[in-house]
């Protein structure tokens, strides 16, 4: 599973059509008063096929409480994951791909 997103800008002064993006990291912590949290680290990449040498052209963090991504659509943790951060206001216009 992967997000696709067309960036307008990016660091390096150009937009990118079909950016790839893919969680790279999804951990929960306890947070205040005994909550759960779930940081999401994505990747994104200018080919659907990065290998480990390809460096990304995007990094975005996200945190959100655990029941947050519970209540999200998805079959498993990671597919709730997705969903979520595809609904995140700088991933609007998103596709799972």
């Amino acid at each position: 599973m992967a997000i696709q997103i067309d960036l307008s800008t990016s660091q390096y002064g150009t937009a990118f059509a079909a950016a790839y993006f893919r969680i790279v990291t999804a951990s929960i912590s306890r947070g205040p008063g005994n909550t759960f949290m779930v940081m999401i680290d994505c990747s994104g990449f200018a080919t659907s096929t990065p290998t480990d040498d390809t460096h990304p052209i995007d990094f975005r963090r996200y945190n959100a409480a655990l029941s947050d991504i519970e209540a999200a659509a998805g079959d498993d943790f990671l597919s709730k994951c997705y969903t979520w951060v595809m609904a995140q206001d700088d991933m609007s216009g998103s596709t799972a791909v």
